[in-house]
């Protein structure tokens, strides 16, 4: 079910920030925001008052220079954002989130400057669980699947679990990460290198693949994670692995930890229009045992967005999947 402490909320932007070609880093303040844990994620639209007539840049402008579009006859659904950070001071809650720019809803977002306003419903979903039992975390993201996982390497390091991180992106101008200049990310896969500014101040490593080859590894981060992972085996009962991004990577993840006896938590994304359960609109195919067919539709919403990676099934059709059957 949704989070009991959800709230809808009028926050304020303090930073909007371009982080690479398309990607924007968003920090927005709220006087208060209820309990929220790696994973969970905040649905955010135009403020009331601003709804019949938000603002939004032609693609690829700044706002400095923007010529401004109003799309007042085009009502805006709330969107869903993964929490890639908060902080909670004196002053209220400061929440980031990062976002890609394609379509109506994030040139709004890459319009905002600060002390604009916008709504944040939230926090919203289920968290990544932490095995206090197991010292070994990797973290596996590709594109916009990225943000969760920063908030995760914090929490990890807060308990002091072995950490590694392993980052892909189409090309090295959509990496949305800060990169240090005096240690580049290694070609080869099977080392891991403090490279990354938002992952080394947790003390975390980074892999970094490129589809493309113009950083880093060459090639998709699946093949850099079964690089590593041939490299450096731990023992498949100390390690924990989590995921998120595109559905194909993250079932490629999927398989590759449950044939090897690696348990795997898997951040999924749906189109969520409401994010509390009333739209029914975000459904994903999971088993369950107790159900006559040996399966069922959960909320990506509400039961989600981690789910254990044996209980996802990838082709409800013919209901064909990895694992147990």
């Amino acid at each position: 079910m949704a989070s009991s402490t959800m709230t809808i909320r009028t926050a304020t932007v303090v930073s909007n920030l371009r982080l690479c070609r398309e990607h924007h880093r968003l920090t927005v303040r709220l006087t208060i925001l209820g309990k929220a844990t790696p994973g969970q994620f905040i649905h955010l639209s135009p403020p009331p008052r601003l709804v019949s007539g938000y603002r939004t840049l032609r693609y690829g402008q700044e706002p400095a220079s923007a010529e401004w579009l109003t799309e007042s006859q085009s009502p805006m659904l709330r969107r869903a954002f993964s929490i890639a950070g908060l902080c909670r001071s004196g002053e209220g809650v400061s929440v980031e989130v990062i976002y890609r720019v394609v379509g109506t809803a994030t040139r709004w977002l890459a319009s905002l400057q600060p002390d604009d306003q916008v709504s944040v419903l939230g926090p919203l979903g289920n968290a990544f669980p932490i095995d206090m039992h197991k010292p070994f975390a990797w973290l596996v993201a590709g594109g916009v699947g990225l943000p969760p996982m920063l908030w995760l390497a914090e929490a990890l390091s807060a308990t002091g679990r072995k950490t590694v991180a392993f980052c892909g992106a189409q090309s090295r101008d959509l990496l949305p990460l800060t990169l240090d200049s005096g240690a580049p990310p290694a070609t080869d896969a099977r080392r891991a290198t403090l490279s990354a500014a938002e992952f080394t101040r947790h003390k975390v490593p980074v892999v970094i693949s490129t589809d493309d080859g113009s950083l880093g590894f060459p090639g998709h981060i699946g093949q850099a994670l079964t690089a590593y992972h041939e490299n450096t085996p731990p023992p498949p009962e100390d390690l924990v692995v989590y995921t998120c991004g595109p559905e194909r990577m993250i079932r490629f993840v999927a398989e590759f930890c449950i044939t090897r006896g690696i348990e795997c938590h898997v951040c999924m994304e749906r189109a969520m229009a409401c994010g509390i359960g009333t739209c029914q609109s975000c459904v994903v195919p999971l088993r369950d045992a107790d159900d006559p067919e040996g399966w069922r539709y959960q909320l990506c919403c509400t039961d989600g967005p981690v789910f254990a990676a044996e209980d996802v099934i990838w082709d409800p059709v013919g209901k064909g999947s990895i694992g147990k059957t």
